[in-house]
């Protein structure tokens, strides 16, 4: 874990945001998790074992040099980045918050991140203020879904719809795989702001650091011999979740029963799995995603607002 930044560090009572150095990382977390000293000890511990650099933690200060505003930018695989802000108490904070989440994603070396993301509770007007006051936009509503891994043959492999065949991806075969990823963008329902945001190479990344891969979880589809379809399986970092991670048509091959027979072929391979629940999340303006998630059991669990920034070259 990281954060000594001395070279950064301004005196206390300097009202400039600054990235925060070791000596004062405690403070900054405790208004980070708006917790007490407890709870940022149990930050500081998680992000030990999680090995959640905080290099990139920023803060900026009241007239006593007290830390009153924390932004934790956390840079991650495919070249994107979470962000996390203290809640702002005032609408004047709110403005100062904007500021230094602007600080702090500018900081950001263009090669290792294109593009910073954050998810928030959509009834908070104020929370979702503050990223918009610091150059984020609205991406979409997202649904996180979840159902019992199946059990006991409950879940039978579609019948084959004429011309369809369902292959495991060879992981060698990169380039293939991005190819497929690219196609099935086209025309997406699913997030379509994010067109043009991310490289599909880092979106592949993405998916390959997202919890841990299976082989035998990820699926193309062929249909008339062409590549139509991926459906992607990883298992989470907490051994009880299995994530969706992915599930994708290209547009000549949507509306004809093959995502129902994807997903279901997929769902049927984690039969008895030692997991309890496979989770994934949805653009809630995605209605034919959602119907065929809800059709295969996928019930609401929560619901988060997603919002983006481009990180820019200098």
């Amino acid at each position: 874990m990281t954060g000594d930044s001395t070279p950064h560090l301004r005196p206390a009572s300097a009202p400039e945001p600054c990235r925060i150095g070791s000596d004062r990382l405690e403070e900054a977390v405790r208004v980070l998790v708006r917790g007490d000293q407890a709870a940022a000890r149990r930050f500081l511990d998680y992000a030990v074992s999680q090995r959640l650099s905080l290099e990139h933690l920023w803060g900026s200060f009241d007239a006593r040099g007290h830390i009153d505003a924390s932004v934790l930018v956390a840079p991650g695989a495919g070249r994107t980045a979470m962000v996390f802000a203290s809640r702002p108490r005032t609408a004047d904070l709110t403005a100062r918050l904007g500021t230094l989440l602007r600080t702090a994603v500018d900081d950001l070396p263009p090669e290792r991140v294109a593009l910073a993301q954050a998810l928030v509770d959509p009834t908070d007007e104020r929370e979702e203020a503050l990223f918009v006051a610091g150059g984020f936009q609205r991406l979409a509503e997202l649904d996180y879904l979840e159902r019992p891994v199946p059990r006991f043959g409950t879940v039978a492999p579609h019948p084959s719809v004429e011309g369809m065949e369902i292959l495991t991806w060879d992981t060698s075969d990169r380039s293939r795989l991005v190819s497929l990823l690219t196609r099935t963008y086209k025309d997406t329902l699913d997030c379509p702001g994010l067109a043009g945001l991310r490289d599909p190479e880092d979106i592949l990344d993405g998916h390959l650091a997202s919890g841990t891969p299976v082989g035998a979880w990820w699926h193309i589809l062929r249909w008339n011999g062409e590549d139509a379809g991926v459906l992607l399986f990883n298992r989470g970092t907490n051994q009880e979740n299995i994530e969706l991670v992915y599930l994708g048509l290209a547009s000549h091959a949507r509306g004809r029963g093959l995502g129902r027979a994807l997903l279901t072929h997929g769902l049927s391979l984690l039969d008895g799995d030692k997991a309890r629940t496979i989770v994934l999340a949805v653009d809630r303006a995605n209605h034919p995603a959602a119907a065929l998630y809800r059709r295969h059991g996928f019930r609401y669990a929560m619901r988060r607002l997603a919002l983006v920034r481009p990180v820019r070259s200098a």
